[in-house]
């Protein structure tokens, strides 16, 4: 029977890039066939207008600033783990909620400040909620003080209980199976291995510390170890602020906890953005937090809590 399936035309559309894209004349070898040297013409003419479409996109005044927070070196390009933040695209989001994320990273979402600076319209272009700041997506996702009272806290709330369930799994501690269904204890205490596992409390210092509450502290009194975890998500252009905030704010609890205690104690921030940006470094703090717990997980936590805050945002 005659083979249907259409031939690939590799000439043929060598020629049809090479009309798109302009590049000086590439010389066939000649211990090739003409079919593989129109296929490799072909790759080296699309690895171009890739090359073409992404620096496009860059130099866009407003869907590009995302790729400028990523690699301009007047941005904070010599912190992102680049690799880290554009994991998440593999990811099993569904189409709709990937291209909100996108768009969001891009600054083409249906905003205020968006109608009115870009699309030219006579609106008020304040936020809907705290009418103080332009409304803006980073704004939206970070900065209202409105819905910090109540958003920002339960998309912190939802990554910092994810941590606190890997870390009860690493110490064989009874607990949910699915991490949205745990629901973290004040302290849980392992009498087994002697670890200590508090969620959200404060620690009586003998001098008194403003910053002393943590959102997760493990104490393991085998090894003398005490580790001071908190989680926050910041506007992706903060990541590299926040993680040196973080261990500032807390190194009076650390250096208290050392004396009272006699551990060995350390200050791990674990900081991603509100768009997914994560910073150096990160990976490895998520590390010493636990060994189970997986850094693209509480990128997607974090995410799918700015796009919930997005759509809520925006049906108002």
């Amino acid at each position: 029977m005659k083979d249907l399936k259409p031939k690939i035309q590799h000439p043929k559309n060598a020629t049809k890039f090479k009309r798109e894209v302009t590049m000086p004349e590439i010389k066939n070898r000649e211990d090739k066939s003409a079919s593989e040297n129109a296929k490799a013409l072909k790759h080296v003419f699309k690895s171009k207008m890739k090359s073409m479409r992404e620096e496009k996109w860059k130099n866009k005044a407003l869907h590009g600033q995302y790729p400028k927070i990523l690699e301009k070196p007047h941005y904070i390009s010599p912190h992102v783990d680049t690799v880290t933040t554009n994991k998440w695209l593999s990811s099993n989001f569904k189409g709709e909620t990937e291209g909100l994320l996108v768009a969001a990273q891009d600054q083409a979402i249906n905003t205020r400040n968006y109608q009115k600076v870009i699309c030219g319209q006579q609106v008020e272009s304040k936020c809907r909620l705290c009418s103080q700041h332009e409304e803006t997506v980073d704004h939206i996702v970070s900065g209202c003080e409105v819905l910090a009272k109540t958003e920002y806290i339960s998309r912190h709330n939802n990554a910092a209980a994810y941590l606190h369930w890997s870390i009860c799994k690493d110490h064989d501690i009874e607990i949910a199976d699915k991490w949205y269904e745990h629901e973290p204890e004040t302290v849980i205490h392992n009498k087994d291995n002697n670890i200590t596992i508090m969620w959200d409390m404060p620690v009586n210092t003998d001098r008194t510390i403003t910053a002393n509450r943590p959102d997760i502290i493990v104490k393991d009194s085998v090894n003398s170890t005490c580790k001071l975890i908190d989680m926050t998500v910041p506007s992706d252009r903060n990541i590299a602020l926040k993680e040196t905030e973080k261990k500032c704010k807390y190194k009076d609890l650390e250096l208290e906890i050392q004396r009272m205690w006699h551990m060995k104690t350390v200050v791990i921030p674990v900081v991603v953005g509100a768009l997914g940006t994560v910073k150096k470094g990160m990976v490895e703090n998520i590390k010493k937090v636990s060994e189970r717990a997986s850094m693209t997980e509480i990128q997607k936590i974090c995410m799918l809590g700015s796009a919930r805050i997005l759509r809520k945002v925006l049906s108002v």
